[in-house]
């Protein structure tokens, strides 16, 4: 009887005897001296590995001798190739569940909040928090509830984030000065920064920003208008507000954003 080793069984060896990840060459030694020589003289874990391979019970045959198999060389050829096809496979598996994470959380009906912290509301031109945050429900295309908050009240924002994960938090002017906050307790809750936007941020907000873009953030989800006060310059690479036809041009990015949620 001969018996050849195969890649599919090498597999099989790899699955059943690797620890922490890491490739116990051992029992491939362990197998070539069972193939090369008589299973009577072979260890006593090899007779069970191999039985375990090939189906056959050894323990009732006589004075097996197997020759047919792989040189060394081949062996470890294949051993190389086999932790390259492992690697490339965990990390296609790591991809594969990031990408379908940021989708459930995204497109699957999951997200179910959006948390919005207002710019200032004291001026007479300003608009109040709760129309600031209205406009984010008028515009959203998706299924979400809309919690406004004002920016002297970004801790229960917060808190209420914390509550509510799976939520975007839009933050606007003022606002935007809490980005890194918002960022460092997306991140403590196991979180896509990708969930964070940051609304024409003023000037005076670009250490925050700057920081929250450090812990990542996409520099493409700050949003940012024509002039200093209203973001630009603040990051390399961020997304431009459009508002052609809109008479409150600065209030109006919030439509914007929203509408590409």
């Amino acid at each position: 009887m001969k018996i050849k080793i195969t890649e599919s069984q090498l597999k099989r060896i790899i699955e059943k005897y690797t620890e922490n990840d890491v490739l116990n060459e051992a029992w491939y030694d362990d197998a070539l001296d069972f193939v090369k020589s008589s299973y009577k003289t072979a260890k006593d874990k090899t007779k069970e590995v191999f039985k375990g391979l090939t189906g056959i019970d050894f323990d009732k045959k006589d004075d097996i001798k197997i020759d047919e198999v792989p040189t060394n060389k081949e062996i470890k050829n294949k051993i190389e190739d086999i932790k390259k096809d492992v690697k490339i496979g965990k990390d296609k598996e790591e991809k594969d569940t990031e990408e379908k994470k940021d989708k459930e959380e995204k497109t699957d009906g999951k997200i179910k909040n959006v948390i919005f912290v207002s710019g200032l509301h004291n001026r007479s031109n300003d608009e109040p928090v709760k129309k600031q945050a209205k406009r984010v429900s008028d515009n959203l295309k998706i299924s979400a509830d809309v919690e406004g908050y004002s920016h002297t009240d970004s801790e229960n924002a917060l808190k209420a984030l914390e509550s509510e994960p799976n939520s975007y938090v839009l933050l606007f002017s003022a606002g935007c000065a809490y980005s890194e906050k918002f960022a460092r307790k997306l991140k403590s809750l196991n979180k896509s920064l990708n969930n964070l936007y940051v609304i024409e941020p003023h000037s005076s907000a670009k250490q925050s920003v700057t920081s929250a873009v450090k812990l990542g953030l996409p520099e493409s989800n700050v949003w940012v208008g024509s002039y200093a006060a209203a973001g630009l310059g603040i990051v390399s690479n961020p997304t431009s507000t459009k508002k052609t036809g809109c008479d409150k041009p600065h209030w109006c990015a919030i439509d914007q954003v929203a509408r590409q949620l």
